[in-house]
């Protein structure tokens, strides 16, 4: 007996299977912490790469399916854009012999031309954000629980190793929860990516601070007990930017409700202090005016000497960049550790993926990947200024945000969460990255799949 493969309801179910792949696709990158798959010796099999190979399995043995993909890629500026990239990570493999100076960032990009492909042929953009929100509700809600249990729920789910896994993250005292990521800061990043994405209006297409404002109450709560002040301060910024590119008459009722929320937070703070809660909500307040100011405000709610000193070591990494014995030209690659004195400090975690990217791949690497990161954020800036476009908006946020966050912490297995937004915008504005605008077919192609 033969099936035909033509058939409506082969193709209708394989449909079926293809859109629950997806949705499933896009929740394992934001929920599903990096510590959960499967092992496999030399390569693990997190849950978004299980999900990344049965995906790919079903577009190969779709003939229409794999050219609609390998054209997705072909004809996207975009693609261009990563290509300098592609090509330093390539010869950095070659010459240090390092198979994951190609492997880690390559494994990263294909996930975002995955998630763009899904999200345009099977998801759409307000489906994706639907997911996307509802998954933070989820997190929020757990991350008031991990706070109050004092270790992540998400450590049940480990069964890789090799991971950090919450319940030893804790700074003055006080535990800093960190989501379904290995680290706080990481979980700090992937609330504030989400920020700018509550706040749209999928039926009007704008941007709105105050659409959803349990979840912001929820997220920013989630931010502070994560303990990052990088999070904090990109969450201010954030918010300003938010409140500056939002419609004008939506400016005024912003502002009241914003200065109301901040009245009611200063009371709750005031009528609660010498409470472990209030106590933590100053330090973190504090920790960031310190930051920003050089004063020495968090010393009166726990902090320590070591905060600061995490301070002067990230300043200390901008030195990297006069270290000799690195070749401007060619990074050192991934499997190889780095470790430097500078200024007196013993250097060996490099808390800022620039820097990390110039010692692994060098000036041309480090370059090649902020071309094609601003290439994306100039394209959102272009349709904000052309379109007043709300979703353009948010994403440029969520990215400008992303940008920042990385000048004070490596990346911490984040790129996927920034490389979602990407995708979206990508298939949002899928017009202005078309390379070939009449949608040429290639017969030579099909012909060869």
């Amino acid at each position: 007996m033969t099936i035909n493969k033509d058939s409506k309801y082969i193709k209708n179910t394989q449909e079926r299977v293809f859109y629950g792949a997806s949705v499933a696709f896009i929740l394992a990158t934001i929920i599903m912490p990096p510590y959960f798959g499967i092992p496999v010796p030399g390569f693990d099999m997190t849950a978004v790469r299980i999900m990344i190979v049965f995906i790919m399995l079903m577009i190969l043995t779709d003939r229409d399916r794999l050219y609609d993909f390998i054209v997705s890629i072909k004809y996207n500026k975009f693609f261009l854009a990563t290509l300098p990239y592609l090509f330093v990570i390539s010869y950095t493999m070659v010459y240090r012999v390092d198979v994951k100076a190609f492997l880690n960032p390559f494994i990263d990009l294909y996930t975002l031309f995955m998630l763009m492909y899904v999200i345009d042929k099977a998801l759409g953009v307000d489906k994706t954000l639907d997911l996307i929100i509802g998954s933070y509700y989820l997190l929020a809600i757990q991350g008031i629980a991990e706070y109050i249990n004092g270790e992540s729920f998400f450590k049940y789910l480990r069964t890789l190793d090799g991971t950090l896994v919450g319940g030893n993250f804790v700074r003055s005292g006080q535990y800093r929860i960190m989501g379904p990521t290995a680290h706080s800061i990481a979980y700090g990043i992937l609330l504030t990516l989400g920020i700018p994405l509550l706040m749209l209006d999928t039926k009007t297409k704008k941007m709105y601070m105050f659409k959803r404002p349990v979840l912001l109450l929820l997220m920013i709560t989630n931010i502070v007990f994560t303990g990052s002040r990088s999070a904090m301060a990109v969450l201010g910024v954030e918010l300003i930017a938010v409140f500056v590119l939002s419609d004008k008459k939506d400016m005024k009722k912003t502002l009241v409700l914003g200065l109301l929320s901040v009245i009611t937070l200063g009371t709750l703070i005031v009528g609660t202090s010498g409470t472990s809660v209030s106590n933590y909500f100053m330090l973190q307040i504090t920790s960031v005016i310190d930051e920003l100011f050089g004063t020495s405000y968090s010393l009166n709610y726990g902090a320590t000497a070591i905060t600061q000193q995490s301070s002067d070591y990230r300043d200390a990494l901008w030195d990297i960049f006069k270290i000799k014995w690195l070749n401007p030209l060619i990074g050192i690659g991934r499997k190889r550790g780095f470790a430097s004195v500078i200024n007196g400090v013993i250097v060996k975690s490099i808390d800022n993926y620039y820097v990390a990217e110039y010692i692994r791949y060098a000036y041309p690497g480090m370059y090649s990947y902020i071309f094609y990161s601003f290439y994306a954020m100039i394209k959102m800036l272009i349709r904000i200024f052309r379109f007043k476009d709300g979703y353009s908006k948010a994403f440029f946020i969520a990215s400008a945000g992303y940008a920042i966050s990385l000048l004070y912490v490596d990346s911490l297995g984040t790129l996927k969460y920034a490389y979602l937004i990407v995708a979206m915008f990508i298939c949002h504005a899928k017009e202005d990255f078309v390379f070939d605008r009449r949608q040429k077919k290639s017969k030579y192609l099909r012909q060869a799949i």
